[in-house]
């Protein structure tokens, strides 16, 4: 292995990034823009993406409205992240040697598939808990094997000179999704039912298949790898971590925020109803300004592009969100609860954008899917830990105390690893 991708490439990440060309001059906010692969692809995943949230919001408002449990409320989210922790290491190796673009669309057509069945089956009334379980647990698998090969797709689309800048528009194409979606998803749910939710969403799926459709990629892209798949080419990511401090650093804060971060998610919808009083179009907006804080973060990233790509951004990310969804926490008026919880979704997608980009310009072409599966592993698994801690905390002292234990959690767990690391330098 040469010496750029050993233990010097801690210190490469302080500046710019070997192999990937950076702009001279005033970075451009929205230059991947440029490449009509990737305006199609960004076109039909934004309308996918505005379906997946209102259904997201559809899933915690059912779950808690029928059975007013933040415990099972917990369980429901964990079953969806569970798959990552399952598959997500074998997802990244398939993405390096199978064509990206034919996963992405076997598993939108799943999820499309998931999401039409359950629409049809809450028109006819009712559901048992143990259904919604079982979709989430599928969608949970879908992305796990969508997302190493969606997130390694977009070197292809763009090119390396336009992958940090295409992974933070990507970025705030789902976190601006996040403001619209969960919108729509409480106008609907407030008028027309949940069924309807699941509906929009799976209709959206026709949107990001037509962008599908319409991407050019080269012949060499479909060319099948001719390696062995076995157990060691699948773990080959673990032991590039062992030559990158950073990388390795990056992947270790990642399950720290997955744990006390992330997972705040599953007791938002039981937060909105039992302390701050919300109707389901209160959640949907409360939702969509916990997007927009978090769609202000990622434009962000796009503008600052890899000047910005240091792993002193992940602590200041972790740490902002730590602060203010503890404050966030006590908050009993919904106006008070928005405001804290923009700087919330802000802090946290400053570090998940980041980290995204860290794993992807740090790492070899022909181990890039299998350091996203890793990246992929590291988030959803600590996801399920998340929301059945937070589940079971919210069960005792209430969903305001869950969101605390979280962020202390936050706080306190990156401050460990940062001086760790800095003990280490020394």
């Amino acid at each position: 292995m040469s010496s750029e991708n050993s233990n010097d490439s801690s210190k490469q990440s302080e500046s710019d990034t070997p192999g990937f060309s950076t702009y001279k001059g005033r970075y451009k906010t929205f230059s991947a823009l440029r490449n009509p692969n990737y305006r199609y692809f960004y076109l039909g995943h934004t309308i996918s993406l505005i379906g997946t949230w209102a259904r997201g919001a559809a899933l915690g408002w059912v779950t808690f409205q029928f059975t007013h449990s933040e415990y099972l409320l917990g369980i429901v989210f964990m079953l969806g992240s569970l798959p990552f922790l399952i598959f997500a290491v074998y997802a990244g190796s398939l993405a390096d040697r199978v064509p990206k673009i034919r996963i992405f669309t076997l598993t939108s057509c799943l999820s499309m598939l998931s999401s039409l069945t359950l629409a049809i089956m809450l028109f006819h009334g009712p559901v048992q808990i143990a259904y919604l379980m079982v979709f989430s647990s599928l969608w949970g698998l879908f992305t796990t094997f969508e997302m190493p090969s969606r997130q390694t797709l977009m070197v292809e689309l763009v090119g390396k000179k336009d992958l940090v800048n295409a992974i933070a528009l990507n970025s705030a194409m789902v976190n601006s999704t996040r403001v619209i979606g969960p919108a729509i998803g409480g106008l609907i749910l407030a008028s027309y039912g949940a069924a309807w939710c699941f509906l929009l969403d799976s209709i959206s799926f026709l949107a990001v298949l037509y962008a599908i459709y319409k991407i050019l990629l080269p012949p060499s892209h479909y060319e099948p790898k001719k390696v062995k798949a076995d157990l060691k080419y699948t773990l080959e990511g673990f032991r590039y971590l062992k030559t990158n401090s950073t990388l390795a650093q990056a992947v270790i804060l990642l399950f720290i925020m997955g744990i006390g971060g992330w997972a705040y998610q599953s007791q938002l919808s039981a937060f909105a109803v039992t302390q701050l009083h919300l109707d389901a179009k209160g959640y949907g907006w409360l939702l969509a300004l916990n997007g927009l804080g978090a769609c202000t973060a990622a434009l962000f990233v796009a503008s600052f592009g890899y000047r910005i790509v240091r792993i002193k951004a992940l602590y200041i990310g972790a740490g902002i969100y730590g602060v203010f969804i503890n404050i966030f926490g006590f908050m009993h008026q919904p106006i008070g609860a928005a405001f804290f919880l923009f700087f919330a979704g802000f802090g946290i997608i400053l570090f998940f954008s980041i980290g995204n980009s860290l794993i992807q310009t740090q790492s070899p072409d022909h181990l890039r899917g299998r350091l996203m599966g890793i990246w992929a592993l590291v988030f959803g698994g600590s996801l399920p830990i998340g929301s059945f801690c937070m589940g079971v905390i919210a069960r005792s002292v209430g969903s305001g105390h869950a969101f605390q234990a979280g962020g202390v959690f936050c706080i306190m767990g990156s401050s460990v690893v940062y001086f760790l690391s800095r003990k280490k330098r020394v």
